[in-house]
């Protein structure tokens, strides 16, 4: 694979501008890695821990319920801690760094602002820092959810809400940098940058849920605006934004199958259009669907369950193609390897770089979403989530997706983009693919574990581990191979930091960009007829906000108090009225 990179007799302008990007790349880019990596070092201890603390063979061995861990005091705290790190502040840093980095190498031009996306970047590191604060003072023990009526410090509120409009402004950004480059271009986007573009369209619509959630709500009756507020309204807010939350996760995932592991494995992918087709309904299906998660709430009809319902099975088709698109990719490279088509023609998988770090991490991603995948579809049910949706089950679920085809995706990019960055090589490729199984392996058993024991009616968002928490027998064996499963994280997390760490200080060095592989590709391919349609953006954006309108106005209609509202003066605890 090439190396995008400036030619000895190029243009005097053509070099200033790579050598611009290239420090971009290492300063902007690299700090926004930075503080993911750092807000994951926190967030990613807390997980394991709570296995343990949750396990009754770990707390029978330390002395009985109640027994402390290590590295929290108050399990509430640790849970908090443990969602907003990782699934807010790691991957929200983690997908602008790589967004920025992917936009400028496909299109071979610098942002279009490089000194807003710094300030954008001291924008969302504030509110990271307040948010971190509140957290860590135990002024803000409101879960990942953040729920009313729990209520945290202003900061908190204030810091997520600066962490939004920061992912605002880098959308502008890149699209201003699209723009730029679709005018004198005049042809289709590389795939890559369109997997981005979508994600940033349906994010930017998706966050105004929850941005209005934290403004008109929880913010005001932090401040003491206000005294009361109305929970279901809130939760409706929360819930627009909260599945394609998901997504925004999982298309940079996505973009690495569909644009970097070709690359990696030495194939073509399979489809460009399919794959361009399955971002966009990812982009417009993934919001009008979030009812599912409100299938147990009071004050939303059956009418608009039952349609989120099958809205939500809807959203599983884009993820059907990516099956078959990236499953028909890793043939084309196991058969360049040798395979024969043995074993059903599925022997290719045998023949696939399973000794590679990189590759290894976004195959194991794979097969965790779909176990992931697999328990979403049965969430969307409304029998079944009527007995599941408030037991570990959904824990399981969650982690197989976001824990697994997310976090594993990412780190197969870490291991390529930080000796970029580094201009060092990865250090220790052996330690960095023990902990691309480990992980696997460690999340397989933790979340299949959580899944079986939800499944016997174990509940979440509880301390099991708390003094005279209930724990039936048949949670018992579940949650102790959960525990064990943690410990495997444990490990893999500890192995994924001594890699990074050894790469940035002991790392090989590189002097020429070429003796590294970027798998970036910097044009779509010519031998498909991929059609205009395709990236009219206003099209798109006008799609996903009739959908909302269809599927979300009549739930928040019909739960608006329209004779209080949610703003009225209440009662105040502990003052007679």
């Amino acid at each position: 694979m090439q190396a995008v990179k400036s030619t000895p007799d190029a243009p005097a302008s053509s070099s200033r501008n790579w050598t611009e990007i290239l420090t971009s790349e290492r300063v902007l880019i690299g700090a926004h890695i930075f503080v993911a990596m750092f807000a994951l070092s926190l967030g990613v201890l807390m997980g394991p821990f709570q296995a343990f603390r949750r396990s009754p063979g770990v707390t029978n061995l330390l002395g009985g319920q109640a027994i402390g861990m290590p590295i929290f005091s108050y399990y509430y705290q640790a849970l908090t801690l443990h969602g907003v790190l990782n699934a807010l502040v790691f991957t929200t840093f983690f997908i602008v760094g790589i967004s920025y980095f992917v936009t400028q190498r496909s299109l071979e031009r610098k942002l279009r602002f490089p000194m807003l996306a710094w300030w954008t970047f001291i924008l969302m590191t504030v509110g990271l820092c307040l948010a971190a604060y509140a957290i860590i003072s135990e002024q803000a023990n409101v879960l990942f959810t953040f729920y009313a009526p729990m209520l945290a410090h202003w900061t908190f509120y204030l810091g997520l809400v600066l962490v939004i409009v920061g992912t605002w402004i880098a959308s502008f950004n890149i699209f201003a940098t699209y723009l730029g480059w679709r005018e004198a271009e005049k042809r289709p986007v590389p795939l890559g940058v369109f997997a981005i573009l979508a994600n940033f369209v349906m994010w930017d619509v998706a966050s105004l849920g929850v941005a209005t959630e934290v403004l008109t709500m929880l913010l005001p009756m932090s401040l003491g605006i206000i005294q009361t507020t109305d929970v279901q309204v809130s939760r409706i807010f929360f819930w627009f934004f909260g599945h394609p939350l998901v997504y925004f996760w999982l298309i940079p995932a996505y973009m690495s199958w569909y644009t970097m592991l070709p690359k990696q494995l030495g194939v073509k992918l399979f489809s460009d259009g399919m794959g361009r087709v399955a971002f966009l309904m990812l982009t417009i299906f993934s919001i009008p669907i979030g009812v599912h998660h409100l299938f147990v709430d009071p004050g939303i009809s059956v009418l608009a369950k039952a349609f989120h319902s099958a809205l939500t099975m809807v959203v599983a088709v884009p993820s059907f193609l990516t099956a078959f698109n990236i499953a028909a990719t890793l043939e084309r490279s196991g058969r360049k390897r040798g395979s024969k088509g043995h074993w059903f023609g599925l022997d290719f998988f045998a023949f696939l770089p399973w000794d590679n770090p990189i590759v290894v991490s976004q195959l194991g991603g794979m097969l965790l979403f779909l176990a992931g995948g697999i328990t979403g579809i049965m969430n969307a049910s409304f029998t079944l989530n009527i007995a599941l949706h408030n037991t570990t089950w959904v824990v399981g679920h969650f982690h197989m997706t976001v824990a697994g085809a997310v976090f594993m995706t990412y780190m197969g990019i870490l291991y390529w983009l930080l000796p970029v960055l580094t201009h060092r090589k990865l250090w220790k490729p052996k330690l960095a693919l023990a902990q691309a199984y480990f992980w696997l392996f460690g999340m397989l058993l933790f979340g299949a574990a959580m899944g079986r024991a939800g499944m016997l009616g174990a509940v979440r968002r509880t301390d099991l581990g708390g003094t005279g928490a209930l724990i039936l027998p048949e949670w018992v064996s579940w949650l102790n191979i959960s525990a064990f499963g943690g410990l495997l994280l444990l490990i893999s997390a500890i192995l994924l930091y001594t890699v990074v760490i050894g790469t940035i200080f002991k790392g090989e060095k590189v002097t020429d960009e070429s003796e590294l592989d970027i798998p970036i590709s910097t044009s779509a391919p010519t031998d498909e007829k991929l059609p205009a349609i395709l990236e009219r953006w206003s099209l798109w954006l006008a799609v996903i906000i009739i959908s909302c309108i269809i599927m979300w106005a009549p739930v928040l209609l019909q739960a608006l108090d329209w004779v209080n509202g949610f703003w009225v003066r209440g009662l105040v605890p502990g003052v007679s009225p």
